[in-house]
């Protein structure tokens, strides 16, 4: 998952692995490992994979930051799904959580 951190900073939105001290002012997001998600044939392990999400906390209600964030997931040869879409409504964010599988 770490070699996600430039790419997704390209987005044009700070990045953070797993979390902020203090959130930055603006949009932002976080990425982090949740689990091993190895390719696993014949009880062997043949290549490593990991499991994580990607969250993005936007104001903007245009389809930019969603489409940005899953251009950089399709670039890295990520699989992923966009598992939930939320409004914050303490903050006024909207929050997409990807769920994200890199292996290699």
């Amino acid at each position: 998952m770490r070699r996600l951190h430039n790419a997704l900073n390209a987005t044009g939105y700070p990045f953070e692995h797993y979390g902020w001290s203090k959130a930055p002012d603006g949009d932002y997001g976080v990425y982090a490992e949740d689990s091993g998600e190895d390719f696993v044939a014949s009880d062997v392990h043949l290549e490593r994979g990991t499991a994580g999400t990607v969250d993005l906390f936007t104001r903007d209600d245009t389809s930019a930051p969603r489409d940005a964030v899953e251009a950089v997931l399709n670039a890295a040869g990520a699989s992923w799904y966009l598992n939930t879409i939320q409004f914050e409504e303490d903050t006024g964010y909207i929050h997409y959580e990807w769920v994200v599988g890199l292996y290699g």
